[in-house]
């Protein structure tokens, strides 16, 4: 919701009555601060929702017989409570005002009292969602609950949350079909399995999986983030799992005993001073928003969406992308079910996101940009003196100079710094791919799963252990996710000097030295992609993996698997045999090239086998161009696993099925149409792509 509303002058609602701190709002908007936002936002809400019943009150027929009715509910909720409120609802006054109001509220979703107001009365809607998704997880109600999912998984389809609306939409199929599937099941659910009662008041269960991080996982956690900081042994690891219930509930009692620790309970939400508080926050956030725009103002209609704050408008674009949020993810959501209903294969197949515009995307930004034409101006402004201070002297022709560049390297492939010309080489292997899209296959038969090493390091998580133990851990977990049992995982050389030195330092290379000493080391800096651009960084880590995959533990990991790790001038085989982690040096595959791209080419000859499949893990044109040149001298069916998860774009590419597209005449032409073109090692031509 924050994505939702970023930048529309809602947060510098909260921010200018002091309901949420400066410094705390990047943690509100990013969601990051959970029990903030769950305060924050129904809080901001409701002062929305407030304004709005207010304007309805100023266009209704029945102002005195309205008021008459607050003041009842008021005085019945204070006197008689919850039977008193029951009659009242069941009165004619009290439905024909319900139903006038959800006809005005529906006007405004429409549109009918400004693009603003509707804007942020949309926003309300999403907050009651929530609210009513608490009330059913409150309440154990599984009726409410599946209902609710409906408009939630539109919402997710329309800001473009590929897993959630994917998940979700198979999560909601699962529980209405849950009489068919699981018969029985719906009944053990109702009872109070489908969330978790830890007290004795109403409205206090919460989801189970809330419940594991609020005992088990909470209490038998170390506070250095858990078991991961305090000993890389197997055997105490093992211990640790097999006591960790009991020591959890030991230590989840003695908290209680002694007051330090209490159950989550609704109660703590209606205790005096916390109404009180939300009372006078609530106030702060109304009047703030009098002060400075009233979206629901009767006289401030308006089809323009305008940030609240500033009252800076949107262009149309964002305003239609904003507004139209319900409709389209309904649609998407629609569309999705039935693409799925066709075929049920596809499910996984990549959903295609469109980006929702908000009012961010109309901030201005700073933006970076190399003025060549000034550095071409300058060198030609010192070339020129200097050539004039040389015609003094010597007989120089001038005119037959003056019809060549005065730079020292030709514009059409390098700019006036002298810096190679760059192309965008996926054009190249997007036209490639297209040529088989049409055919939609997977990998029947894995023979061998091989790796680009550095492709795989930044595609790790961003948050990873802190150790290089534990991150040679996270490594080869990432790596057995194939089912293949051949792993082959390929790394870079580093060679200096290089041909592709200024390839590097284009990308921000850099000569710091590292030295990983142990597992037990931890690495600095954190951040690994940060770590990634140093060479020095680069050399080691792969000897280090070669060293710490020997170590016993690791041979529950591997299990069944064979790893073969390509370092720099060797190439080892990992395996276990009798329970133990034997190291072998593979002489076969021991080479001498610096990119990674041909080492692959080397490893797929290796594992070739008749009717099996070689997947290539990486999405590099080189490595496809390098692949296609060689494909005729392959017995298996070779493929390409492009793409990642995380960007929603992971694909399977024939690459047998395109060399056979192709034939093998242009096959063996794409290395030199490649290098020609522009690669790493050569210059491109200026405004002359791939294709």
């Amino acid at each position: 919701m924050a994505f939702f509303m970023a930048e529309s002058g809602g947060s510098d609602m909260l921010t200018e009555t002091g309901v949420l701190a400066p410094g705390s709002l990047n943690g509100f908007l990013t969601g990051k601060h959970f029990n903030r936002c769950k305060r924050l936002h129904p809080l901001l809400a409701l002062a929305f929702e407030s304004l709005h019943f207010k304007a309805f009150l100023q266009t209704c027929d029945f102002k005195e017989e309205l008021h008459t009715l607050i003041s009842t509910v008021q005085t019945i909720t204070n006197t008689e409570g919850e039977p008193g409120l029951e009659l009242m609802i069941s009165t004619y006054l009290f439905k024909n005002c319900a139903t006038q109001y959800s006809k005005y509220t529906n006007a405004t979703l429409s549109g009918a009292h400004g693009y603003t107001a509707q804007f942020w009365m949309t926003y309300v809607e999403y907050i009651n969602l929530f609210h009513r998704l608490e009330r059913a997880n409150r309440t154990n109600d599984i009726e409410l609950f599946v209902f609710t999912l409906t408009p939630i998984i539109d919402l997710f389809f329309a800001t473009a949350h590929i897993n959630y609306s994917r998940w979700l939409t198979k999560y909601q199929l699962d529980l209405l079909n849950i009489d068919d599937t699981h018969p029985g099941l719906r009944e053990i659910l109702n009872q109070g399995a489908f969330t978790v009662r830890r007290t004795e008041h109403d409205f206090s269960r919460i989801p189970v999986d809330l419940t594991l991080e609020q005992t088990i996982n909470a209490d038998a956690a170390s506070r250095l983030t858990g078991i991961t900081s305090f000993t890389n042994d197997y055997s105490a690891r093992l211990r640790w799992m097999i006591t960790k219930a009991t020591r959890a509930s030991f230590i989840s009692l003695l908290q209680e005993m002694t007051g330090l620790i209490s159950k989550e309970d609704v109660t703590a939400e209606l205790r005096p001073r916390r109404i009180q508080r939300d009372n006078e926050d609530l106030q702060k956030i109304i009047q703030q928003i009098l002060d400075t725009n009233n979206p629901f103002e009767t006289n401030n209609v308006s089809e323009v969406l305008y940030n609240i704050s500033t009252e800076k408008g949107t262009s149309e674009k964002i305003c239609q992308s904003l507004l139209n949020v319900p409709t389209k993810g309904k649609a998407r959501h629609k569309d999705f079910i039935e693409y799925c209903k066709n075929d049920p294969n596809k499910f996984e197949s990549p959903i295609k996101k469109e980006k929702l515009k908000t009012f961010e995307d109309g901030c201005a930004t700073n933006r970076r940009t190399n003025n060549t034409k000034i550095v071409a101006l300058k060198g030609t402004r010192n070339l020129i003196g200097r050539l004039l201070v040389l015609a003094t002297r010597k007989r120089l022709d001038m005119q037959h100079i003056l019809q060549y560049p005065l730079i020292p390297v030709p514009l059409s492939m390098a700019s006036p710094d002298e810096v190679m010309t760059k192309t965008d080489k996926s054009a190249l292997f997007d036209l490639l791919e297209n040529k088989v899209k049409d055919i939609e296959q997977r990998p029947e038969k894995v023979s061998a799963y091989i790796i680009d090493g550095q492709f795989l390091l930044h595609s790790l998580p961003p948050k990873l252990p802190p150790t290089y133990g534990e991150l040679a851990r996270s490594i080869i977990s990432q790596s057995l996710t194939s089912p293949a049992k051949r792993i082959h995982i390929v790394f870079d050389d580093y060679p200096q000097p290089s041909i592709k030195d200024t390839e590097r330092d284009r990308r921000g290379s850099d000569n710091r030295t590292f030295v990983i000493t142990g597992p037990e080391q931890r690495r600095v800096p954190r951040d690994l992609n940060d770590a990634l651009k140093s060479r020095s960084f680069k050399k080691q880590l792969p000897q280090f993996l070669a060293n710490e995959w020997q170590d016993p533990s690791y041979a529950n990991i591997l299990g069944d698997r064979e790893v073969f790790l390509d370092v720099p001038r060797e190439c080892y085989n990992f395996q276990v045999k009798e329970g133990v982690i034997q190291r072998d040096t593979v002489d076969g595959l021991r080479n001498n090239h610096e990119e990674a791209d041909t080492k692959i080419c080397l490893h797929s000859l290796s594992a070739d086998c008749e009717n099996g499949d070689i997947v290539i893990r990486a999405s590099d044109t080189d490595i496809a161009v390098i692949l296609l040149y060689h494909c005729h001298r392959f017995q298996s069916r070779l493929w390409m696993d492009v793409g990642t998860a995380s960007k929603n774009n992971r694909r399977y590419v024939n690459v047998t099925a395109i060399c056979k597209e192709l034939g093998p005449g242009l096959c063996a032409a794409l290395p030199a149409f490649h290098a020609f073109t522009g690669s790493d090692y050569t210059s491109a031509f200026v405004r002359k792509g791939k294709i």
